[in-house]
């Protein structure tokens, strides 16, 4: 059943994709050779970080848009009926090129691994994103997911989105999620250039997320103070950072640090996709005060993770 929320409509643009996850792998070397594995169960999801925060926070009760690219295919249009049945608001551009797909690989010490082909997603550009249309649908806030999933945005186009929602009267928020060109190493120039693209939004930024690693990878620091403190230097207001099991923290450029424990959870049913759960309560808790709006985004992660609330459902 949706939650009551006090937010203004908002708007998420990110990536959308069909996931086909696996139950729970041994991390085995066997799995690099010649054979085959059985796994407790394979279904399909939704897949894409912009996608499931939308999912998530309509079925909490919020108006979202979404905004994304997918192929003029059968795929397409299976994900967009998935999201309006979940009560997203779909601004979908149509590409010439097929809806991408992941495979999510589980292992069982719960950590993942993606292979993923996002054809369509890497086309999508500033004017499939109409942010008048938005503005006159009441979007209060726009959060960009999946930043490094589309070449045509990360150079200037985000910047120019930001901008106009700034002059708009939105809030901006930003996912520093783990680019997959990240394993180069920072000292790679595509790696560096491209952090240096998404880094100029953050002065722009009313908010970025991330977890410990993502954001001490990004800032090219060893601990949360030191990323935290370059995040600042760089232009940010505030760290929204997903601690896990640890809860979660705001970190302000003022100085503030706010620390929200974590939820207790008895069993854990589902992991993916928590973080987008988060940010998808934490989207829509716009009015609260920051350490309730973080206690009530923890509360919705650990519903997730337990199966007390589907937020996030299977494809059918």
């Amino acid at each position: 059943m949706p939650q009551d929320t006090s937010t203004s409509t908002v708007a998420v643009v990110g990536n959308v994709n069909l996931d086909i996850k696996t139950g729970p792998l041994p991390a085995d070397p066997r799995l690099f050779r010649d054979g085959e594995t059985s796994v407790p169960e394979i279904y399909e999801s939704i897949g894409g970080g912009g996608a499931n925060t939308a999912v998530a926070a309509a079925r909490m009760g919020g108006v979202v848009h979404f905004c994304a690219a997918v192929g003029e295919d059968a795929l397409g249009k299976r994900l967009e009926r998935f999201l309006a049945d979940c009560g997203v608001i779909p601004r979908l551009a149509i590409k010439p090129a097929p809806t991408g797909r992941s495979l999510a690989l589980n292992w069982e010490g719960h950590q993942r691994h993606f292979v993923s082909c996002l054809p369509s997603a890497l086309l999508l550009d500033a004017a499939d994103i109409d942010l008048a249309a938005l503005a006159a649908a009441g979007c209060r806030h726009l959060y960009r997911a999946d930043v490094w999933f589309a070449p045509r945005l990360l150079e200037l186009g985000n910047a120019s989105l930001f901008q106009q929602a700034r002059e708009l009267g939105m809030r901006t928020s930003i996912d520093i999620n783990w680019d997959p060109h990240w394993h180069a190493g920072r000292g790679d120039d595509q790696v560096r250039q491209r952090i240096d693209a998404v880094a100029r939004l953050l002065p722009l930024t009313s908010f970025a997320h991330g977890n410990r690693r993502e954001l001490c990878f990004f800032s090219g620091t060893q601990t949360l103070d030191q990323a935290a403190e370059w995040f600042f230097r760089s232009g940010a207001q505030a760290l929204i950072v997903h601690l896990g099991l640890a809860g979660s923290a705001a970190l302000l450029a003022d100085g503030t640090r706010i620390a929200a424990p974590p939820v207790s959870v008895s069993r854990i049913v589902s992991e993916a996709g928590t973080g987008d759960v988060f940010t998808a309560a934490f989207l829509l808790h716009d009015g609260m005060p920051l350490p309730e709006r973080l206690s009530e985004a923890n509360r919705a992660a650990a519903d997730h993770l337990s199966g007390r609330a589907a937020w996030l459902p299977r494809l059918d």
